[in-house]
């Protein structure tokens, strides 16, 4: 480049430029040189560069010396000897223009500027870098700041157990969590602009039309709206789920309407929990009805003896003991005692079987002869009824392995049933045979049957059908329930049917029977013994005076000698004074009861030498269970069985 070129290129620039050569030489300078210097820049042109500045000359040759080798603007000063004999501080930057050759030296383009105005450009440009700098890190902090509450957002939504879906101003879909996902079976991906229609399809349950979406509303009302009861959620695949939700309205600092975000969440498990409530409250309903019905009727039941029995009583007083009429009423009075010990053992054991607390004494047995027991007991129910009772067994006999007395309570129970609900001279038969491995029993009548809404209930607890009051069949309601629960513990099933009221009912009890043949050797029933009192010695200890009384009369019929006392501390007395060898002993007692009066005397006496009999009416196991660990030899509830009292006190005369 020569100097003419130079000038050409640079005279319009305001920046003050030097064209030099490598040996110092300026060769050309622009005209903002002459404003900068106060000097003529064309009289500059042959000055040697180290004559016009003040910077000492081994400086100014060093840094020439660089910017001859290189391409790129190197910083330097140089201080520049003005026309009014100042100096002048400018900051330089200089690169080569052509490199030295063989035949010429090195062309460098110097540019300078005072150092007060570059100072100033120099600040001015630090402190707009500044400024953009601060600019760009506020940026990069608020960006940062709203990626980290988007994703706090994005992770605080896909979180919670609800579903959410967003929506911008145009209704579609912009945001859904995973819950979200799952229930509608879209992914965010795929619905991702969509209308919120396409995505949160709703239908109402009841009429299976199409509901509004909240949404809409939310976007014509501004407000806060829930979904309507009964909402079925249609996902992707065509599964349905109940829902329940709300939409709210997304809005900006000023309050205008950006978007609606949709909460929901699935309820099918509260909807089952909803309708298993209202199931349960109506079983409780009904056994409240029924558990009061079974008060009423328990009431009625125990009402008809007592009143036989008091008449009884009366009538017996102005009896004399040769009168025929006076034998009859004592058949009344034991017809009607035995009558209420069933009722209250049949509430006992119906007690004890719900609490799992019934105690089966298995053993191998014929069926047939539990059937002649039951039938046996049931004939006199049947007789009185002038009803028809026809038995069917099998000309096999079928063993099995069970509680021959409870047994007999399941046939006794059914077949009072069937007497109790078959109009007089109406028919009934118990039908026995074997099925596979099964023993089958079937009690069929054809009385009043059973309607249809109360089959399935009829093992249920106080299930009873017609209560009219005029009504003779009596019961609480229980036995079918003692049925069913006697027969499960022992490994079978009871089922029901009937065609409907007035056309009978069946009875089908299912048994295991046993596939070995029979046990060797007949069983042996005890026999009740004679009782011969042979001047025996009993104590009668009970606070209930006329119960004391009249079994003391009774057993001195039977010849023993019998005192009576009626507490705790009187019977300890009477041991030790009277030597008993048997004690018929209340629990119930006033002052010491009849636990810690056993406790005490078997501190004195060994079982050898007393024999201690509970006569109570507490019968649970747990009674039981307690008069064993007082020292009780046996425990028997009120009223007593006479032929087993009988046997017991037999077997304790000296031999």
């Amino acid at each position: 480049m020569n100097p003419r070129d130079f000038l050409q290129v640079t005279r319009p620039l305001p920046e003050p430029m030097f064209l030099v050569s490598g040996e110092g030489v300026l060769m050309a300078a622009n005209p903002a040189v002459a404003d900068l210097l106060n000097l003529n820049s064309q009289a500059l042109c042959g000055a040697r560069l180290q004559d016009l500045v003040a910077d000492p000359a081994d400086k100014v040759a060093r840094y020439l010396s660089l910017c001859s080798r290189s391409r790129q603007m190197l910083p330097g000063t140089l201080s520049w000897h003005t026309r009014d004999g100042q100096i002048l501080g400018c900051h330089c930057e200089g690169a080569v223009l052509e490199p030295k050759s063989s035949n010429s030296s090195a062309l460098i383009l110097l540019r300078c500027r005072p150092k007060a105005e570059a100072t100033s450009r120099f600040v001015a440009l630090n402190q707009k870098i500044a400024a953009l700098a601060r600019e760009v890190t506020e940026r990069k902090r608020t960006e940062s700041i709203l990626y980290a509450q988007r994703e706090w957002l994005r992770v605080t939504l896909s979180s919670i157990g609800d579903a959410v879906i967003a929506t911008d101003r145009e209704g579609r879909v912009i945001f859904m969590n995973t819950i979200a996902e799952s229930l509608t079976g879209w992914r965010q991906e795929e619905a991702a602009g969509q209308p919120l229609e396409n995505v949160f399809k709703i239908i109402n349950e009841e009429t299976r039309r199409p509901a509004e979406s909240p949404v809409i509303r939310v976007f014509r009302e501004g407000i806060v709206v829930g979904l309507a009861n009964h909402t079925v959620l249609l996902s992707r695949d065509g599964s349905e789920r109940p829902i329940d939700d709300s939409a709210a309205p997304i809005r900006d600092g000023e309050g205008n309407l950006l978007g609606v975000v949709l909460v929901f969440h699935d309820i099918t498990e509260r909807r089952q929990l909803e309708k298993e409530l209202q199931r349960r409250m109506k079983e409780l309903v009904e056994a409240d009805r029924r558990k009061n019905e079974f008060l009423a009727m328990l009431g009625h039941e125990l009402r008809n003896p007592l009143a036989a029995i008091t008449n009884a009583l009366h009538l017996r007083q102005s009896l004399q003991p040769n009168d025929l009429a006076f034998k009859r009423v004592g058949d009344i009075l034991d017809r009607q005692i035995a009558l209420i010990g069933r009722l209250v053992d049949d509430l006992l054991d119906v007690g004890r079987i719900t609490r799992g607390k019934i105690e089966l004494r298995k053993e191998i047995i014929d069926i047939a002869t539990v059937v002649a027991r039951a039938v046996e007991a049931v004939r006199s129910l049947i007789n009185t009824r002038h009803q028809v009772l026809e038995v069917s067994l099998p000309s096999e006999p079928i063993h099995l392995e069970a509680d021959p007395t409870r047994l007999e309570q399941v046939l006794v129970n059914l077949l009072n049933n069937a007497a109790k609900y078959t109009n007089p001279g109406g028919h009934i038969r118990l039908l026995v045979e074997r099925e596979g491995h099964e023993v089958v029993l079937k009690v069929r009548d054809t009385g009043v049957g059973i309607p249809p809404e109360l089959l399935p209930y009829v093992f249920d607890l106080f299930t009873q059908g017609n209560r009219s009051l005029d009504r003779v069949q009596g019961g609480l309601g229980i036995g079918l329930t003692l049925v069913r629960s006697l027969v499960e513990r022992h490994g079978g099933s009871v089922k029901a049917h009937s065609k409907g009221p007035g056309r009978g009912s069946e009875f089908t009890v299912r048994l295991p029977a046993l596939v070995e043949g029979p046990p060797e050797g007949p069983q042996v029933i005890p026999e009740v013994a004679e009782p011969v009192g042979q001047n025996m010695r009993v104590l009668i200890v009970d606070d209930n005076v006329d119960a004391a009384m009249t079994l003391g009369e009774l057993l001195r019929l039977w010849g023993y000698e019998v005192r009576t006392v009626y507490d705790g501390l009187a019977a300890i007395e009477s041991v030790l004074t009277y030597q008993p060898k048997v004690v018929l002993l209340d629990i119930g007692l006033p002052g010491l009861d009849g636990y810690e009066v056993a406790r005490r005397l078997r501190q004195e006496f060994d079982p050898s030498r007393l024999v201690l009999i509970a006569l109570t009416g507490y019968g649970q196991q747990e009674d039981r269970s307690r008069s064993q660990e007082a020292g009780f030899n046996y425990h028997f509830t009120k009223p007593v069985d006479f032929a087993t009292l009988q046997k017991v006190l037999s077997s304790q005369h000296p031999k």
